[in-house]
């Protein structure tokens, strides 16, 4: 079986049904936002990455890469809960080579596919909310048309 990386960012992602897919825990990842989010309890100025497998280890493309990131939380967003397009990309660049297939499961307003694009991965998003899905499809097309090539 061929070893498929995969990188889920969303707080909401079941864990279990990944596991139950074939996934395997490979490593947890973070991003200090640099902003915080107030709640009711810590404020949140961190997200966290699962970085999973399924298939047999392969050695990620920059070894010894940090688990932590800081880069700015994106001013202007498409969606509430947006990543930076340069964390995506680097997430992808550093886990799959050119060609690859890179998929979302929650892609949001498509930052995820965004990055896929300009790395040269091809992509596949899953979005429930119509109108968020509208956003990513005008963004992922704007996108392909700047120069990634089919």
């Amino acid at each position: 079986e061929q070893a498929l990386p995969a990188i889920f960012q969303e707080t909401h992602f079941d864990h279990a049904a990944a596991l139950q897919a074939g996934f395997i825990h490979q490593n947890l990842l973070y991003w200090n936002k640099g902003t915080a989010t107030t709640s009711r309890w810590y404020m949140r100025n961190t997200e966290f990455t699962l970085f999973l497998r399924r298939g047999a280890a392969k050695t990620i493309n920059h070894p010894g890469s940090p688990q932590h990131f800081n880069w700015p939380n994106p001013a202007d967003k498409h969606h509430p809960t947006e990543k930076p397009t340069a964390l995506m990309a680097h997430y992808i660049r550093n886990s799959t080579a050119k060609g690859d297939v890179v998929l979302d499961p929650q892609m949001g307003s498509g930052t995820t596919g965004v990055a896929a694009l300009q790395e040269g991965r091809r992509f596949v998003g899953i979005e429930k909310d119509p109108k968020t899905f509208v956003i990513a499809c005008r963004r992922l097309e704007a996108e392909r048309r700047q120069g990634w090539k089919d």
